[in-house]
């Protein structure tokens, strides 16, 4: 006869870290996908998508820079998340807080160094979008 596998905090650990991985790798390329189709469609209707940084050029952002940076936004989260979550369910909300307020504050970033209002507005929208895309991954794997 046959025993039934037995569930060790290891596996448990295993396991969930599997799945904050498949969640994070799912809200990653979901939140990717949509600030590179809102880059689009701006550039569609001839948002030129320039900004000028404070130090340095101004620079057009591709959509190569869209989806890089909003790749490397939100594995930084998700790994903080990550390691917040296992500590403690207080440490966990602090970090998810956190995220969600730092999507909101960097939006001033694009508002007030976009060439033209439309840069600012789309750019502003993908920080948010990004955000709300953190938020809800990490609220949907904390459970």
């Amino acid at each position: 006869m046959g025993s039934a596998p037995t569930i060790t905090p290891t596996t448990l650990d295993t396991t969930r870290s599997r799945s904050l991985r498949r969640e994070a790798a799912i809200g990653a390329i979901a939140a990717a996908a949509a600030n590179a189709a809102i880059w689009a469609a701006g550039r569609a209707a001839d948002v030129s998508f320039l900004v000028s940084p404070l130090i340095g050029p101004t620079i057009q952002v591709s959509i190569l820079l869209v989806v890089l940076t909003t790749l490397i936004a939100f594995a930084v989260g998700m790994g903080l998340f990550a390691l917040a979550s296992r500590r403690s369910d207080h440490w966990a909300r602090a970090v998810l807080a956190a995220g969600v307020l730092f999507a909101v504050v960097s939006t001033v970033g694009p508002l007030s160094t976009a060439e033209g209002t439309s840069t600012g507005v789309l750019l502003a929208s993908m920080h948010l979008l990004t955000g709300a895309a953190f938020a809800i991954t990490a609220s949907r794997s904390w459970r």
